[in-house]
């Protein structure tokens, strides 16, 4: 996109609000520069909620490694948050649900399940990362990453971070109980 002769990059993808404060998870690529050797923010992160209520977010922390961030938004009043469950007690089999905005196409909800509870980073090619990840069949598009991944109780269990370009029912997350691990260190 064009703005004023500069180029302005635009990234679209998803969240989920943890607390009622505004602290948000998503995923750094979707907030952060990859392409620079030096790792900087893409400066001012809009947020959209599912009300339809707009705010500016900040960049509180990211980890390029397991591709999580924090973001923090300000609103005049306590925001509903979502419930952090465990992802340790996930078993092939369990029934799951993603959340997010793929294409752009606000509030949609696809339901999979595990598929498998610790997926390796080398089963997928990618080289240098060392990872495992939630492999769930739910349907994930550009637009669902950040979003979360979520158990018949309503809890989140993951974050959804990306899917295989040519096969359909190969999606991926963070396992919650690392997320969490990673946020405490931020």
């Amino acid at each position: 996109m064009q703005e004023n002769g500069w180029l302005r990059e635009k990234s679209l993808g998803s969240g989920t609000i943890i607390d009622p404060d505004g602290t948000i998870l998503t995923c750094a690529h979707l907030v952060t520069d990859f392409q620079s050797t030096k790792p900087g923010l893409k400066g001012k992160v809009s947020v959209s909620l599912q009300d339809g209520r707009e705010f500016e977010g900040v960049v509180l922390n990211f980890d390029h490694h397991s591709d999580i961030a924090v973001l923090k938004i300000k609103s005049k009043t306590p925001l509903p948050a979502a419930r952090l469950g465990s992802s340790c007690k996930l078993r092939p089999g369990d029934w799951v649900v993603a959340l997010g905005c793929p294409l752009s196409l606000q509030n949609t909800v696809t339901a999979g399940i595990v598929s498998c509870v610790d997926r390796k980073s080398s089963d997928l090619g990618l080289g240098g990362i060392r990872r495992e990840y939630l492999q769930t069949d739910c349907a994930i598009n550009i637009g669902n990453s950040g979003g979360p991944l979520v158990n018949l109780d309503g809890e989140i269990i993951g974050v959804n971070v990306m899917k295989l370009r040519d096969a359909d029912g190969l999606s991926f997350s963070v396992p919650i109980d690392y997320v969490v691990k990673i946020v405490e260190h931020f």
